[in-house]
This record gives structure tokens, C-alpha cells and sequence, in this order.
């Protein structure tokens, strides 16, 4: 993905964030953000979660960048930096937690050995999917549909996650766990910054996309975000739904 930052993201804010100018865009984060990940992060959070991480830091930038560009332009180095730099705070405020909780064990799911282990952030999210009664071996494998962009806006990970065998508001809802929205951030990306698990999932909003996500709300229709807000891609999960 040789072309320039700056026009990619002109193009698909140009165009209202259609699929291809989109899409080229979400192309272009993967080439040059997300494979070139160092080791270590992906060691330090989860290949998944980092893959994951890297993708919704950058895409959200990029949103941002659309409405109100920096002088100096932007480059995929520039974009390159900040995620790492985002990155870099989701493992400390990481090893932050494991020294505040140092004799707090983690009793091994019998599944777990069953593939690679998804990440710190992403497994709690999986075993509280568990606790509602979603088997874990299946929250397991949505998450990594989920996971698996670009492109990664909620239009896409619903469509990979009903791919997978989820129902539409199962998929809804562990968009919204994993990707979040306009004034609403998701599970992951609060879990990501530090905030206590126990904050983030005794929120009213995430239990419920929790519940709908191991399908026991069979009402959910998404959480909607502001109407008309252009650092969205909502027109996407409209035509989605």
C-alpha cells in the first residue's frame, strides 16, 4: 500500500465513508500499521488483541484526522507512532494491574488449550460471555471472526461474526463490545486505558451487550450513536441492519 495517508483518508471522507474509498483505507491501516506490529507488543497483549487494538486506534485517528488535519499534514509513520505510542499504554496500565494483583489467580478454563490464547482483555470479555452461557469455545471463536479485519467498523465485524454462526443481534451486540461508537467506547478500548474490569462490566450498557452477545436478549438492536455525526461510519451499519 503505497499511496499517501492523507489521500486515502480524503478520498473516503469525500465520498461519506462509502465501502471501496473505506475499504482502501482499512487496506492500507492493515499493510502498514497492523502487520508490522512488533513482537513484543503482540507478546504483551495477545496477537489478536494487538491486531485488534491497532486497528480501532488507527481507524479512529484517521476519523479524527478527517475533520481536522494537522498543519504539518499526516504520514503513515505519524499514524505508525501513535498507535504504537496507544499500545504501549494498554501494557503498562497491563503490567500496572498485575502488580496491583499480584496473588490473583486466574483458574484455566479446560478449552482454553484448544488454540492460542486471545489476549488479557479480549479472554475476560470471553469469560464473561461464558458466565452468561455462551459455551467458551464458541465466544472463543466469534471473537477471533470478530477480530479478524479489516475491515473492522461495526458493519464489517457483524458481517464476519454472522458469518461464523452468531445471530444478527448476538453479532450487534459483540460489535459494540469490541468496536464501541460515538460517545459510547467499547469494552475493549476501556479495558485497553486501565479501567478496573469490574467498573467496565458492571456498566448497565456493557451488560447488556453481554447478554445479547451470549443470546439471551433476543430485543437488542444496537445502541445507536449521535445522527449525523461525519467521524462515523454509521451509514455502513445502516445498510447492514
Amino acid at each position: 500500500m503505497d499511496v499517501d495517508l492523507e489521500i486515502l483518508i480524503a478520498d473516503a471522507e469525500r465520498s461519506g465513508w462509502a465501502p471501496g474509498p473505506s475499504r482502501r483505507l482499512a487496506d492500507g491501516i492493515e499493510a502498514r500499521i497492523v502487520v508490522p506490529l512488533s513482537s513484543r507488543l503482540r507478546t504483551a497483549l495477545g496477537p489478536d488483541e494487538a491486531a485488534q487494538l491497532a486497528r480501532v486506534i488507527a481507524w479512529e485517528r484517521c476519523l479524527e484526522l478527517a475533520v481536522d488535519p494537522p498543519e504539518d499534514g499526516v504520514s503513515w509513520g505519524y499514524l505508525a507512532n501513535l498507535v504504537r505510542w496507544r499500545l504501549q499504554d494498554a501494557v503498562r496500565a497491563e503490567v500496572l494491574r498485575r502488580r496491583r494483583h499480584p496473588l490473583t489467580p486466574q483458574l484455566p478454563e479446560g478449552e482454553v488449550g484448544h488454540g492460542p490464547a486471545l489476549g488479557e482483555h479480549l479472554e475476560r470479555i470471553a469469560r464473561e460471555l461464558a458466565a452468561e452461557g455462551l459455551p467458551s469455545k464458541h465466544s472463543r471463536r466469534l471473537i477471533r471472526a470478530a477480530a479478524d479485519g479489516p475491515p473492522f467498523y461495526r458493519a464489517g465485524i457483524v458481517a464476519r461474526v454472522r458469518r461464523a454462526g452468531a445471530t444478527r443481534g448476538q453479532a450487534e451486540a459483540l460489535a459494540w463490545l469490541l468496536r464501541g461508537g460515538a460517545g459510547q467506547p467499547s469494552a475493549l478500548a476501556r479495558l485497553a486505558t486501565g479501567e478496573r474490569a469490574t467498573t467496565v462490566f458492571a456498566d448497565p450498557i456493557v451488560r447488556r451487550w453481554i447478554r445479547t452477545a451470549s443470546g439471551r436478549d433476543l430485543r437488542f438492536f444496537g445502541r445507536p450513536s449521535r445522527p449525523v455525526h461525519r467521524r462515523t461510519v454509521d451509514v455502513e451499519w445502516l445498510r447492514a441492519a
